[in-house]
């Protein structure tokens, strides 16, 4: 069961990412072996710790277009449904790259003498503690195309001397697009707000950005063997050239560094990947880390607050995407597609396993058959499974397709119960409170009305039988205690607590 969530889970934003890296890199190779040319480019705002992270996303790339008289978000036509009834969208106000990739100047004179084809382009946001949030578009861009037509409606052309489809822009040409491309983007923000408008000049000795300004980077990358490339790529041999070694690393670098953002953590202590809010929020929680030895930066109220204002900004925006056409020139193909996709499916079937019986089959080395024989449909087998790991085949329970809506409502209550024991527990911890007997099941640990999930073990003290909360006084020992909440529970002793 997975979420597809690529912005706010881990794990799935890491499947994802990786798949989005593989099927780049083979678009990057198979165009380099063309004859073709890549641009890597890193397009970004000027930013400080004022800035709120939607209005620098909004310049960026886009955002909705919102009445200032009534607050809403403004609908436009978007074309009509199959029963023939008028379909609206939200409207959108376009942010800098939109506005570049429409440009008159750009699709009539720059994109057909540099031979663009298309480009493939990644959000990704960070924040440094010095300069607040920063979010940027990494792009790698397709040059060097011989095309009839549009990039999103042509077709590539064969020369007939050569069978080539490619040609390499000249080093006048490209130049003429880098600097046309810094010029656009700081007049671009500039219009959106002065202050994003980016730096087009730097002083700062042996900067990599060469002293042309923060705003825009451009790498070239060319293939110095495109021949063995193809070569390499048609026959899929292991034995490869050392030219072709190097495209290879190359080309996977450079979709990486596009594509695969979950790979990537922020390079010094004061700066942060979202994901690295998680991390430092674990280590203060969880792990008892003060604020000061846990990894990055920020209180926890504020780790929070931009968590939270992150998740508010990029929700429903897309990541990883290539403009229409490209894949077409690129020979991608349906075999070439997301190969985890079999994995983001609703979730219909399963079995769930008590934590002895999962350490049982992994003890044994018999998950992988446990996973099979749920990915088969053979469900009703895990229980002999576990019997045979050394478990007991009443901590299987079998979920069909009807149950599936109820576990994994109650799964979420009892996540929900444990995180906020938690926090609590972390909470009484730097007040310096101590355990008491759990006002909720009184010491028992389990509760009747959880017997359907978590084996009966109270939310409330995770099965423990105890909480935290301030001591009683010695003189009321032996009588009824109040506890926070204003019930009163047995004293420590009634309850068989030590």
């Amino acid at each position: 069961m997975t979420c597809n969530s690529i912005w706010f889970c881990a794990p799935c934003e890491a499947s994802r990412r990786a798949e989005d890296t593989a099927e780049l890199t083979t678009a990057a190779l198979r165009w380099l072996a063309k004859g073709g040319t890549l641009a890597a480019v890193v397009m970004t705002a000027r930013h400080n710790r004022t800035h709120a992270l939607a209005d620098l996303v909004g310049a960026l790339w886009g955002r909705p277009d919102v009445d200032t008289a009534t607050g809403e978000v403004r609908m436009r036509k978007a074309g009509k449904a199959e029963d023939g009834e008028q379909v609206w969208k939200p409207a959108r106000v376009p942010g800098a790259y939109q506005q570049m990739l429409v440009n008159q100047k750009f699709r009539r004179d720059i994109a057909p003498a540099i031979g663009y084809v298309g480009m493939a382009r990644n959000p990704e946001v960070t924040r440094s503690e010095d300069n607040g949030w920063n979010p940027h578009l990494n792009a790698l861009v397709f040059l060097g195309g011989r095309l009839a037509g549009t990039p999103a409606n042509g077709q590539l052309v064969y020369e007939d001397a050569d069978g080539s489809c490619t040609f390499e822009p000249s080093a006048h040409d490209l130049e003429e697009w880098e600097d046309w491309l810094r010029e656009f983007w700081q007049d671009s923000l500039r219009s959106i707000d002065p202050a994003y408008t980016p730096t087009t000049e730097c002083e700062r000795a042996n900067c990599k950005c060469g002293g042309k300004g923060h705003g825009i980077s451009v790498t070239i990358i060319t293939s110095p063997d495109d021949k063995a490339l193809i070569e390499y790529l048609t026959k899929n041999g292991d034995d490869k050239p050392e030219s072709v070694a190097a495209d290879v690393k190359t080309a996977q670098k450079a979709a990486a560094e596009v594509a695969y953002t979950s790979g990537k953590n922020a390079r010094s202590r004061r700066s942060m990947t979202p994901f690295q809010f998680l991390d430092r929020l674990w280590a203060i929680e969880r792990e008892g880390l003060d604020e000061d030895e846990a990894p990055g930066y920020g209180t926890r109220g504020q780790v929070r607050g931009w968590w939270t204002e992150y998740e508010a900004t990029m929700h429903g925006r897309r990541a990883f995407e290539m403009t229409r056409g490209l894949k077409r020139h690129t020979d991608l193909t349906d075999d070439d597609e997301y190969r985890f996709k079999d994995l983001h499916k609703a979730f219909v079937a399963g079995v769930v396993l008590t934590g002895d019986a999962h350490g049982k089959v992994t003890a044994a080395e018999t998950d992988y058959e446990v996973i099979e024989a749920v990915r088969t449909e053979r469900e009703a087998d895990v229980p002999t499974l576990v019997t045979d790991a050394g478990g007991r085949a009443d901590h299987v329970r079998v979920v069909n397709a009807d149950g599936c809506a109820e576990f994994t409502e109650s799964l979420s209550e009892v996540m929900k119960a444990k995180a906020k024991v938690r926090m609590t527990e972390a909470e009484a911890l730097l007040r310096g409170m101590e355990r008491v007997t759990c006002p909720k099941c009184k010491g028992a640990g389990r509760l009747e009305e959880f017997a359907a999930v978590a084996d009966g073990s109270c939310f409330a003290c995770n099965g423990n039988g105890w909480t935290y909360g301030e001591p009683a006084d010695e003189d009321e020992d032996d009588e009824d205690q109040e506890v926070p909440d204003g019930t009163h529970q047995a004293p420590a002793h009634a309850a068989g607590q030590a």
